[in-house]
């Protein structure tokens, strides 16, 4: 993946942190007190310092067993990728030599307290030294802040950085000769032809390192930062920290849109609303348009109702008496009353000589087709002294509300 080219380095050395251009070489002072937010497109120099470096020879050529080699190496020094989101650990080809790669590996192996009052927002994350092409074959010593950081060079590619801290000058030089004979011997160094001080002239160190040494040693300024490498590394918190924010985004644009949906849903309840007024004013309109014609209607229907029965065959009752007769059995059944009660309902009550008389007519009532626009509710017959009684009633099942 092609990185995207950034503007700005947050960069560190003895006097302290500072905002340089990459194109320009402007600097700008930081001062942590204000946590400055980081200009557009900025990457954060990682100080070496708050990283480990691990150069290695691996077996292969293949980047999947490169990355399982360099994790296991890598947990060997302490370094846990999975203890957080972030990606503390990187590495970088620096020669491949037949069958054989040799890698630097770097690692964030603490939290990064660098990171606690600073700015936080940047779009990449670099070892400081990978801003520096190094000196062909040489050791070269810088500060970063307080402390001395020692860098050692494979042709014109970092093989290894060293962090050494606030030591005293007269201690370099034993600390570079100890590194140099540890990396001499797993072949990460063959050639070791200059030392380079990226400091002003200091006296002192001077006689430190070319009294151990015949190696000639020059003093230079320290270049200006180039085009930063392939690192893929950002500390936990800030991965974290982007996590975080990603859900509160979603959570304000959840709310935004809840927040919406629920005044979509009141203005469409108010326009309802509104729609249903309009709608009852017109009806009320209507109905006051339509009153007098509707009382003529009305007065003529209840007529009719009224007189329905003695002209509705359906309705008159001496016709559904003589129905309900029609259904008797020739003998052993009388009934004893028969009831038309509001126009509407039908009762029957009689008795039979027989239980099968009861049922001969019950079976009728419910099968008679000039009686089908009664519902009947039949009770069971009901033996009394000699007899069986039987009692029937019939609603009209189009019953109007004149008539209810």
């Amino acid at each position: 993946m092609k990185r995207e080219q950034s503007d700005w380095a947050y960069l560190n050395d003895r006097s302290g942190r500072y905002w340089y251009h990459l194109k320009d070489g402007n600097r700008i002072a930081v001062d942590s007190s204000d946590n400055p937010r980081a200009p557009q497109r900025a990457i954060y120099a990682i100080p070496t310092n708050d990283l480990v470096s691990h150069p290695h020879w691996i077996s292969s050529k293949d980047e999947g067993i490169i990355s399982e080699v360099v994790a296991v190496e890598n947990e060997k020094l302490g370094v846990k990728p999975e203890l957080g989101p972030g990606r503390i650990a990187d590495w970088r080809t620096v020669e491949t030599n037949g069958s054989r790669t040799l890698v630097q590996s770097v690692a964030i192996p603490w939290n990064f307290e660098g990171l606690v009052d600073g700015p936080t927002e940047f779009v990449d994350f670099l070892p400081q030294y990978s801003l520096y092409p190094p000196p062909e074959n040489a050791v070269v010593i810088w500060r970063e802040n307080n402390g001395w950081v020692v860098g050692y060079s494979r042709g014109k590619q970092w093989a290894h950085v060293q962090p050494l801290g606030n030591v005293d000058v007269s201690s370099l030089a034993g600390e570079i000769e100890l590194t140099l004979m540890e990396l001499s011997a797993k072949e990460i160094i063959e050639k070791h032809e200059r030392t380079i001080v990226w400091e002003p002239d200091e006296t002192e160190l001077l006689e430190s390192l070319t009294s151990s040494s015949d190696v000639p040693v020059a003093f230079r300024p320290r270049p200006s930062p180039a085009a930063p490498g392939d690192w893929d590394l950002e500390p936990h918190e800030i991965t974290q920290r982007k996590i975080e924010k990603a859900k509160q985004r979603r959570g304000i644009w959840i709310g935004i849109l809840a927040c919406f949906f629920v005044m979509l849903l009141v203005a469409a309840a108010f326009l309802h609303i509104r729609l249903l007024e309009s709608e009852n004013r017109s009806l009320e309109k209507k109905i006051a348009a339509n009153r007098e014609d509707a009382d003529r209607i009305e007065l003529a229907q209840e007529q009719w109702y009224t007189l329905s029965p003695a002209v509705d065959p359906q309705r008159n009752p001496i016709e559904l008496f003589h129905r309900v007769s029609t259904l008797l059995p020739e003998k052993g059944f009388r009934l004893t009353e028969f009831q038309y009660q509001g126009y509407r309902t039908l009762l029957i009550e009689g008795e039979g000589a027989s239980m099968a008389n009861a049922l001969q007519i019950k079976g009728a009532l419910e099968k008679a087709e000039n009686l089908t626009d009664y519902e009947w509710e039949i009770g069971p017959p009901r033996t009394k002294n000699d007899l069986i009684e039987f009692d029937a009633s019939g609603v009209y099942k189009f019953a109007t509300q004149t008539d209810q």
